[in-house]
């Protein structure tokens, strides 16, 4: 999914320093969801299923352009 690359690859271009330095463990977990379901998740953090990724979502969302 095009929209989803564009937007994790922006996170972690910016982030890069401190996903170096072990920030956010759970992205590795995270990338291995389903683009279908990471897409609904991103699109609402909030929603139970993203539960354990919730932070991480809302720090990708919240991410400057």
């Amino acid at each position: 999914m095009k929209e989803l690359d564009v937007l994790l690859e922006r996170f972690i271009d910016r982030q890069a320093g401190r996903l170096s330095e072990g920030a956010w463990p759970e992205l590795e977990d995270l990338l291995g969801i389903e683009d279908d379901r990471l897409w609904e998740w991103l699109q609402n953090p909030a929603t139970t299923a993203a539960g354990p990724y919730r932070k991480l979502l809302e720090d990708i969302r919240r991410d400057p352009a």
